[in-house]
């Protein structure tokens, strides 16, 4: 180790916060994108009870997603695509309403909505 390498709790705190990124990205794209108010995020800073170092999504149906850094840390790249497949199958999209912004929104949960709300 030379002495420009981080310590190593530095890059689990860099690990963990790359964690929370890729898991409130989705979120929130999908949340601004959609208007769908039926998933909460939160993460073990924020929030007692949690595992350290972990992000939580939770639904209205009662499921919850729980990503601890040390079962993902080594997949990160796994996190988003897992993340979008777990939004789909825990929200009904149908109803939803995104409010008025200039954000353009993510294509993907973009086509998602209009299928869901074909008018």
């Amino acid at each position: 180790m030379s002495e420009y390498d981080p310590p190593a709790w530095m890059i689990r705190y860099r690990n963990f916060k790359t964690l929370c990124s890729y898991v409130c990205g989705e979120f929130i794209r999908f949340y601004l994108t959609t208007g769908c108010d039926q998933i909460r995020y939160t993460h073990s800073q924020i929030t007692e009870g949690l595992p350290n170092y972990s992000c939580r999504l939770e639904s209205d149906d009662g499921s919850v997603l729980l990503l601890p850094l040390d079962d993902w840390v080594d997949r990160l790249d796994e996190v988003m695509p897992l993340v979008r497949t777990w939004l789909g199958e825990h929200s009904d999209l149908k109803g939803c309403k995104p409010e008025k912004s200039h954000y353009q929104g993510d294509r993907y949960w973009f086509t998602r909505w209009q299928e869901a709300n074909p008018w």
